[in-house]
């Protein structure tokens, strides 16, 4: 049966059934099932993380669905003896942000530009989610977005267990969060370990720029949680920025010598070559580099 946060130990809780797999000690990854939303997966297809601090569990992202929202809910109660009590949206993706409708009682936060995109994104994407999982939409319910009530003011500060900083992409914003006791870093919209990253929503320029600048902010993280894949090390997070800086290069040469974008070059890492985003990803960058070349603008 359906069980409200406030189930008692017990209580079989509504599904998906999730995994709360430990980072540390008060810290937990719930993660994707799948890259891309779909009805088997329904619609969990971006990771989570859930703290326990000062008595309060305290979730960074909030999922697909108002019946996620409520299967999380349940299940973290029933696992951790703690409501949910505090949710903040690293960025406007409705598989981060819709889950928030089922966790009523919980205070939500975003920064004001998270909202704001919130706000002009999120009939499309609640739409285009809909269509994506077929007779699981009925998880949607008839008004799933729930919006922030409560801000995280300036570009960076504190929230909780986590220190997190405002990263503007060029088209979107995301926000990178440090859980400094388990030195884990969240960065959203910035990392697909093991896979190529997506640049759908943001500017290539701005991404080779913001690489330096997020991996500085990490400090002496070892540990760093993407959009989706498993927990990843330095190494892989540096590829992640670094992909962009080369694919950017590959894209000005290419429009310099006036060639049509063609087929994707192989990238630094051989696999991700083998990835539909790489192909996209490279689309987008020679589309841009093209667009700087034919208004005069200066080389970078």
């Amino acid at each position: 049966m359906a069980a409200d946060v406030d189930a008692a130990p017990g209580t079989e809780c509504p599904g998906p059934a999730l995994d709360f797999v430990a980072l540390a000690p008060a810290l937990w990854l719930i993660p994707a099932r799948g890259d891309k939303a779909d009805g088997d997966n329904r619609g969990q297809v971006v990771n989570l993380l859930l703290a326990r601090q000062g008595g309060r569990l305290w979730l960074l992202g909030a999922g697909p669905s108002p019946a996620f929202g409520r299967a999380l809910a349940c299940q973290a109660h029933l696992r951790l003896g703690l409501a949910v009590s505090e949710v903040a949206i690293p960025r406007a993706r409705a598989e981060l942000a819709l889950g928030a409708a089922g966790l009523p009682a919980a205070r939500l936060y975003a920064t004001a530009a998270v909202r704001a995109a919130m706000r002009r994104q999120c009939a499309v994407c609640e739409q285009r989610l809909r269509d994506q999982l077929g007779e699981a939409a009925a998880d949607l319910g008839a008004a799933p977005v729930r919006m922030p009530e409560r801000l995280l003011t300036g570009t960076q500060g504190r929230w909780g267990p986590f220190a997190w900083r405002q990263i503007a992409l060029g088209g979107s914003v995301t926000t990178v969060w440090r859980h400094q006791g388990a030195d884990v870093v969240a960065a959203w919209g910035l990392m697909w370990p093991g896979q190529p990253p997506d640049g759908r929503d943001s500017g290539i320029v701005r991404l080779v720029a913001v690489g330096p600048l997020w991996l500085h902010g990490a400090g002496s993280a070892t540990r760093f949680i993407g959009e989706q894949g498993p927990p990843a090390g330095l190494d892989e997070a540096r590829r992640q920025a670094a992909y962009w800086a080369w694919m950017w290069q590959e894209a000005q040469a290419a429009v310099a010598r006036g060639e049509n974008p063609g087929a994707a070059p192989p990238p630094p890492v051989a696999a991700w070559g083998l990835h539909e985003r790489h192909a996209l990803n490279w689309q987008r960058a020679w589309r841009q580099a093209e667009d700087e070349f034919l208004a005069g603008a200066p080389r970078r």
